[in-house]
C-alpha cells in the first residue's frame, strides 16, 4: 500500500495512537518528515543492539518483535505488530541501541522517521510536543505494567 497524497497520509496517521488528537496540519507535517521502506517476509527490519535512533510507523503487513534469550540462536517471541504500530521510538529518545528485533512475518512497509529530524520538529512545535510525550508516556508506561504483570507470573 503506497500512501501518497497528503490526505491519505494524514488518514494513516490518524491511526497510530502515539498521535492521537493531532490536528491534520501536524499530521502532514509530521508525515513529510519521513519515507516509506518496504521488507518482504523474512526480512529483519531492525536488530536488537544494533544502533538506534529512528521511528518506524507500520503502514501494512505484520512483523514479530523478539529478543535474544540466554542462549544466543533461542529468540524470544514478544509480540507481533501489524498497521498502526510504532517501534523504535525509544532509541530516539535515550540514544541507545534498538532493544528488539523486529522481522516481517509477511511483506512489510513502514514510515521511517530519523529520530534527529522528529526531535527538531517536536523542539519547534512544544504544544504538539507536550502532546506527543503525554501519549508517549501512556504507552510507555502501558508496556511497563504489561511487562511486569508478566515478570510477578513468572517462577524465580
Amino acid at each position: 500500500m503506497a500512501i501518497r497524497k497528503d490526505k491519505s497520509a494524514v488518514d494513516f496517521l490518524k491511526e497510530v495512537s502515539l498521535f492521537d488528537g493531532l490536528q491534520d496540519n501536524a499530521l502532514s507535517q509530521i508525515f513529510k518528515l519521513g519515507k516509506v521502506a518496504n521488507f518482504r517476509a523474512g526480512d529483519i527490519v531492525i536488530k536488537e543492539g544494533q544502533p538506534g535512533g529512528n521511528l518506524y510507523i507500520v503502514i501494512n503487513g505484520r512483523a514479530e518483535v523478539s529478543k535474544d534469550g540466554k542462549v544466543p540462536e533461542k529468540r524470544k517471541y514478544l509480540a507481533d505488530i501489524s498497521r498502526g504500530s510504532i517501534f523504535g521510538e525509544m532509541s530516539v529518545f535515550d540514544d541507545a541501541p534498538y532493544s528488539a528485533t523486529i522481522k516481517a512475518r509477511e511483506d512489510f512497509s513502514v514510515h521511517v522517521i530519523k529520530g534527529e529530524d522528529f526531535k527538531k520538529f517536536l523542539k519547534k512545535n512544544p504544544d504538539l510536543a507536550y502532546e506527543v510525550f503525554c501519549t508517549l508516556i501512556s504507552l510507555m508506561s502501558s508496556r511497563l505494567r504489561r511487562a511486569n504483570q508478566v515478570f510477578s507470573m513468572m517462577e524465580v
